[in-house]
Parts: C-alpha cells; structure tokens; sequence
C-alpha cells in the first residue's frame, strides 16, 4: 500500500512539471558553460588573426550568452508558476534578432530584405511585449 502511495505522490502534475523544469534547468546551465568556455577558447585561437576577428566573435557570443539567460530566466519563472515567462522568451527573441543583425552588419554583407525582416518582427515582438505589460496592470 505505502509503493502505491509514494507512486501516487510521484505522478502529481506539479511534481512532474518540477521535475522536468530541473532538468531543463540543467540543460540549459550546460549550454551557458559551455558556451562561456566556447567564448574563452574562441577568443584565445583568434587573437593572431587580429582585432576585428576578435570582436566579432565576442559579440556574437556574448548575445547568444544573453538569449540563453533569458531562456534559463524564462525556465525559472515558469517553474515557479510565475506568469512571466511568454516575456522572458519575448525577450530572448529580439535579443536573438538583435545578434542575427550585428553579425550581418559586422560581416559586411548585410542583405536589405534580411534586416528589414529583422527589424519588422522586432517591432511586432516589442509592441506584443508593450500591449502585454499594459494588460498585467
């Protein structure tokens, strides 16, 4: 009877959701580890190819270092059954985009239609995010 209990306790919605936030929770510790010891070995290879090569690199991994905040953020809230998370992954998103743009600009060969398509679904996430804070007032 006691197996059949603790079996009961286990299978709980919340405490499956716990369960599997954790996890995502650790995954996406993992991708940030690794990611910053990415960014730390990239940045000691390129040194001799120069500063431009350099900044680059770091900027790029530094907002993707960001998108993956904010999604460990978003992780966070969402398992602490707090209603912020559709913010947090709306955040994720522009800085995501934001990345994506300075790499096409700092590559050299940023391609009109790409940004503008950038910078249109920026607008649209940023007004979402706006009529969302409105609303929770």
């Amino acid at each position: 009877m006691k197996l059949i209990d603790f079996i009961k306790a286990q299978l709980k919605e919340e405490k499956i959701v716990s369960n599997i936030v954790k996890v995502i929770e650790g995954i996406v510790l993992i991708a940030i580890t690794v990611m910053i010891a990415y960014t730390i070995y990239e940045l000691l290879t390129t040194i001799s190819q120069g500063f431009i090569v350099e900044v680059i690199g770091l900027v790029g991994n530094a907002f993707l270092l960001v998108v993956l905040l904010e999604i460990f953020q978003s992780i966070a809230d969402f398992g602490k059954g707090r209603g912020r998370s559709v913010v947090y992954v709306m955040d994720a998103t522009v800085s995501f985009l934001l990345r994506e743009i300075i790499i096409e600009i700092f590559n050299g060969t940023p391609q009109a239609t790409i940004l503008l398509t950038y910078a249109g679904l920026i607008i649209t996430i940023a007004i979402s995010r706006f009529l969302i804070s409105i609303k929770r007032k």
